[in-house]
């Protein structure tokens, strides 16, 4: 556990200062520079409590030495390893990599997640299409009888298709409603793992349209079959 009591604030300099650090050698450390924020151990972390201590203060069986370049990145390698061993002969220099290919790395895990995210999204959509394709055509085969004798007394093809494209577009929305609620909810743990504090409203305003859209062709099909029923099959279809 560390001590931060008394020593930070947006006024207050903590340089100078000294904290309790504990542990199993617990002991009072004195602030002598401030680092700016950064990923420790991922790229989608937030912000982060990190102290940077001397080596001799906590020895550690393995360091990391990181150097800046003006140039190309890889000619460091060889004069950083000669560099090393003319310190210590004995101390091994592996998994020398640049910058950019470390974050590459480690961002590739995150781009998998969302490409995976991504492709349930899209079977999920199309799942949603046919479980809703299905079920409008099931009802339009359920009320074909129905259907026969509107068009008998009198109404047209297109109020026949206005009904059952209501009849589907009022699954669409109810279904949409509770999607987004739901997505409400999972926003915010997403926002908590991976650190994030802004909402994104511009996926809001266009996945739900598109996804009216796109669920609305499905009900398009058994819509337009049901207008062109022949109503004097209807009326002796059992």
């Amino acid at each position: 556990m560390k001590s931060w009591a008394g020593i930070t604030g947006p006024s207050r300099n903590p340089v100078g200062k000294r904290f309790w650090l504990g542990g199993r050698d617990g002991k009072w450390v004195q602030i002598v520079g401030i680092a700016q924020n950064g990923k420790y151990l991922w790229v989608g972390e937030p912000p982060t409590e990190y102290l940077y201590l001397a080596m001799t203060e906590r020895p550690r069986a393995r360091m990391t030495l990181v150097a800046r370049s003006f140039g190309d990145p890889a000619g460091l390698a060889e004069p950083l390893r000669r560099l090393v061993h003319n310190l210590d002969s004995n101390q091994p220099v592996f998994d020398i990599r640049t910058v950019q290919d470390l974050y590459q790395a480690r961002a590739a895990v995150a781009s998998l997640i969302n490409g995976l995210v991504g492709a349930m999204g899209l079977i999920g959509l199309l799942l949603a299409m046919i479980g809703l394709y299905g079920l409008v055509a099931y009802s339009v085969a359920r009320r074909t009888r129905e259907i026969g004798i509107r068009m008998a007394i009198g109404a047209d093809r297109g109020l026949v298709m206005r009904m059952v494209l209501r009849q589907g577009l009022l699954l669409v929305l109810a279904g949409s409603a509770i999607g987004l609620v739901a997505s409400l909810g999972v926003e915010r743990i997403v926002m908590a793992v991976f650190g994030a504090t802004k909402r994104d409203p511009l996926a809001y305003l266009l996945v739900v349209p598109a996804l009216l859209a796109v669920t609305m062709l499905a009900v398009w099909v058994p819509a337009r079959r049901a207008a062109r029923v022949d109503p004097m099959r209807a009326l002796r279809y059992e």
